[in-house]
């Protein structure tokens, strides 16, 4: 979304300018707009994946965890291969999530 107006910016900039030096103004400051996207959007992006992914890979059995949907339970056990884990989330009750829907550890 971003990306689409900053590009529309920049070609409203060049049409507006017919000098050389206003359209290489706007191609010079182009990448430079798609390098802070980059360190603002992507690289933090990335960071949180790469330990989210690590959490979920440290997981044991006992752990406390929060799902995306807010519920709060104790792991039971993992299953498939650890693509789905069982949460035990009152007495009695176990309710299976796949591990990617798991936010927090607590």
């Amino acid at each position: 979304m971003y990306l689409m107006a900053t590009m529309q910016i920049f070609l409203f900039l060049a049409q507006e300018g017919a000098d050389t030096k206003s359209s290489l103004s706007a191609l010079i400051l182009f990448p430079i707009m798609l390098i802070i996207m980059y360190f603002l959007v992507i690289q933090p992006q990335r960071k949180e994946e790469k330990n989210k992914k690590a959490m979920i890979q440290a997981l044991q059995k006992g752990d406390t965890v929060v799902t995306s949907s807010g519920i709060h339970g104790k792991v039971v056990e993992f299953k498939d291969n650890n693509e789905s884990v069982v949460l035990n989330i009152a007495k009695d009750t176990n309710v299976t999530f796949t591990t990617n829907s798991i936010i927090k550890k607590k």
